[in-house]
């Protein structure tokens, strides 16, 4: 399927609002992926599929990833709005005939993320965030320039902040938010000691 078959088929699964939002993180990912060597088309595809499941009620989420046998842990028990990165992976495959397993993990953990992301993973966890139709949140202007400048750093960025917003909520957290969050500041804080190390 091409991206224009893709486009006409999400206008009749997404709300306007969120269509625009898919197409908002479609060029995001296309020009982190090119600052950052990644695939400049799989990241498109992937940022214009990560919410093709967001727009069905918790209920048909809950239900379609029972269906399909879809993995559901406790978190996404309590807020099945969580399921839609694994249900839009499954649907990404099945009814966007998407076959790459890179596409499929980016769609996946675009909201969570997860420990050890590959460049992809990265670049649409941070696309969604940062793509121009966002509202702007805390800290937003200076995650977008770390988006360009340092991945992994601005992954801890947007993780820090996703926390401290749903601590404050009192909202469920899915515990692979939370794995993420540890992972990666153990990463840079190893990557500082070596640099200190070698200096």
């Amino acid at each position: 399927m091409n991206r224009d078959e893709m486009v006409k088929k999400l206008m009749t699964k997404l709300n306007d609002k969120r269509f625009v939002h898919s197409v908002g993180v479609e060029y995001t990912a296309a020009t982190l992926a090119f600052v950052h060597g990644a695939d400049v088309e799989k990241a498109r595809i992937a940022g214009l599929l990560h919410d093709c499941a967001k727009c069905l009620t918790s209920e048909e989420k809950l239900r379609k990833a029972k269906k399909h046998g879809l993995p559901i842990n406790k978190s996404e028990k309590a807020n099945p709005d969580l399921l839609h990165g694994k249900l839009g992976a499954y649907y990404a495959k099945r009814k966007y005939d998407v076959r790459d397993e890179e596409i499929l993990s980016a769609i996946t953990y675009h909201t969570t993320g997860c420990p050890a992301m590959s460049l992809l993973d990265k670049i649409i966890f941070v696309a969604d965030y940062i793509e121009p139709n966002r509202r702007m949140v805390k800290d937003m202007e200076e995650i977008r320039k770390e988006a360009y400048e340092d991945l992994d750093k601005c992954v801890i960025h947007i993780l820090k902040n996703t926390l401290d917003y749903l601590n404050s909520k009192k909202t469920v957290i899915d515990e692979l938010t939370e794995q993420t969050y540890y992972y990666y500041v153990d990463k840079i804080n190893i990557k500082e000691i070596k640099r200190v190390k070698n200096v």
